[in-house]
């Protein structure tokens, strides 16, 4: 007997309505309805169990049978709930299923007969399908309705492992959507933790070193460079993308580059050489203190999209970078490229799938180099930030930007590489500051940040909760990986390191604050997390990574999906805790 089959039979025993039971139990005629179904079933350890037991016995009462106690109902009851694994349903994948393909819970909730809520609790976990094989199966038929697109297919298909072209078959992609959401083990795979490793690592001193940036040069006399000239196949495109940088570091103009493209990356990357050679001619163009627009292509499966933001981390530390997006899939037919500079301009187009047969134009014609600098422009102008980076000559807009967001309601999470310094008191910093033998111009700076952050923080607290949460660190760990004092927002590029005592100071003070600040939550984890960067989450609204030296940045994510990523970063350190 299932729990829809125990709960109706008690109904019908009682020869009571719906409606009697919501009544007398407290939980809506809805959920009743539901749990009736079959569609839903509560949780073990939840109120509505208890409130269900409580209502049968209630109405037992009222029908003139005494005999049937709230106890006995409720021990029945939880007897015939789904045993844990009876059914596997890894809400893991169903989560990261709507989050790849982007799915509108809400339409699908509707079209699929639940309530959105009800969709939403699943894929966090807190609450498991009534019947997981039906559920799934719900799921499946609507993503093989709806989800069909190129761009769709290849993310489903990175997902499940399959490919494309298998896909494009419904019974094919429903069988392995089905099998992949229910059967296939899960394996967590954390797209962002090596996106955010390499940005942690990352030393940009050492990075211009290694490709000896220093020591490039700036060609004087400039190559025999065609006025224009027509590319067709992989292999002259790949000399066409090359051509473009080459004018555009060799032209005397300082106008900033604009590049936007949605075709296909993979052919291209193949060869390693073109590869390298590409990203040479960036550096070069950023040697020569050129700005780049860039509008990423980001329609793809997360982690090609992490990949490809991975091998910009370099060139986004430069501060030279703005990175863009387009929202939505553009076009399943068409792929375009337009690239624009002071002095050339490349155009190129494709049939989506056969970037084989792309053909691509590069000029340096004044009229068509303005023409195409205009659609750059207006390409820009229908774009959104990816995200934002302030180096320290932004720092103002940076200040700016985190005091009107210290007004806008919603929760805050940080994941801190060290404690807060908003709860440092005064005299311990004044100290830490002595300690590390720190001029008086640069305490000022220091103490002034702090007080900034009080402010915020202040401000916040008014109407909103923020957690942080730091990483416990042994005195034997000290040795190795001893602390720095977070001042990333004075842009600083120095480490201004606590002892041991300190650091231990400076968490007694975190605990003493949020003992009396009822919207602060300060939380030390056993799980460890980065050394160089920490992470801010206002939920739903943006992400930001902020990087205390080498070089001190910050990147204030925009992109829903990358900043949804970053925030789920947050829970499972929160979950070992």
């Amino acid at each position: 007997m299932t729990f829809q089959d125990c709960l109706n039979s008690y109904i019908e025993e009682l020869r009571c309505s719906g409606k009697e039971l919501a009544a007398n139990s407290g939980i809506s005629e809805t959920i009743i309805s539901r749990y009736r179904k079959g569609e839903r079933v509560p949780a073990a350890d939840s109120e509505y169990l208890k409130k269900l037991s409580a209502g049968i016995a209630k109405t037992a009462l009222e029908k003139g049978k005494p005999e049937i106690k709230e106890e006995d109902v409720y021990q029945t009851l939880l007897e015939h709930l789904p045993k844990e694994n009876a059914e596997i349903f890894y809400y893991e994948k169903f989560d990261l299923l709507l989050k790849e393909l982007e799915i509108n819970v809400s339409k699908m909730a509707a079209a699929l007969h639940y309530d959105a809520s009800y969709i939403s609790k699943i894929r966090t976990g807190k609450r498991a399908p009534s019947d997981p094989a039906a559920f799934a199966e719900n799921v499946c038929g609507y993503v093989v309705r709806n989800c069909i697109g190129a761009e769709e297919l290849k993310k489903a298909a990175a997902l499940t492992g399959g490919t494309a072209e298998q896909l494009e078959n419904q019974e094919t992609y429903f069988q392995t959507l089905q099998n992949w959401l229910c059967l296939a083990d899960f394996e967590k795979t954390d797209y962002i933790s090596s996106f955010l490793q390499k940005m942690d690592e990352f030393n940009l001193d050492d990075y211009i070193r290694a490709i000896h940036f220093d020591s490039f040069k700036i060609p004087k006399v400039p190559f025999q460079l065609p006025v224009s000239r027509h590319y067709y196949g992989l292999k002259e495109m790949r000399e066409g993308e090359l051509d473009f940088l080459k004018h555009t570091v060799l032209s005397k103009s300082m106008e900033p580059l604009h590049l936007c493209s949605d075709m296909p990356v993979e052919d291209m990357a193949q060869d390693k050489e073109f590869a390298r050679k590409y990203m040479f001619g960036l550096a070069m163009v950023l040697k020569k203190g050129l700005h780049i627009h860039i509008i990423h292509e980001v329609e793809r499966p997360m982690k090609d999209m992490m990949l490809g933001l991975e091998n910009w981390i370099p060139l986004y530390m430069t501060g030279q970078i703005s990175p863009y997006y387009l929202k939505g899939i553009q076009n399943k037919v068409y792929s375009h490229l337009h690239y624009s500079s002071g002095q050339a301009a490349m155009t190129g187009d494709c049939i989506s799938g056969h970037h084989e047969n792309a053909h691509y134009y590069l000029t340096s014609h004044k009229e068509e180099v303005e023409r195409c600098r205009k659609n750059t422009e207006y390409l820009l102008k229908k774009a959104s930030p990816l995200m934002d980076i302030y180096r320290e000559e932004k720092k103002e807009q940076l200040y700016e930007f985190l005091g009107k967001d210290s007004r806008i309601e919603g929760r805050r999470r940080r994941i801190l590489a060290a404690p807060p310094l908003f709860v440092i008191p005064e005299e311990l910093l004044k100290e830490i500051l002595y300690n590390n033998q720190i001029g008086e111009s640069m305490c000022t700076r220091i103490l002034e940040a702090q007080k900034a952050e009080k402010s915020r923080m202040e401000h916040i607290f008014v109407h909103s909760a923020v957690t942080d949460e730091l990483s416990e660190v042994t005195s034997i760990e000290y040795e190795r990986y001893p602390v720095a004092l977070p001042v990333a927002e004075c842009f600083l590029e120095r480490d201004i390191v606590l002892t041991f005592q300190e650091y231990k100071d400076c968490i007694a003070a975190a605990k003493e604050y949020a003992s009396r600040q009822e919207h602060y939550n300060f939380r030390l984890t056993r799980v460890k997390s980065f050394h160089n960067i920490q992470i801010t989450c206002h939920e739903e609204k943006w992400c930001m990574v902020s990087k205390n030296k080498a070089p001190s940045i910050h990147f204030v994510i925009h992109h829903p999906k990358l900043s949804y990523a970053l925030e789920k970063v947050i829970l499972p350190i929160q979950d070992e805790t």
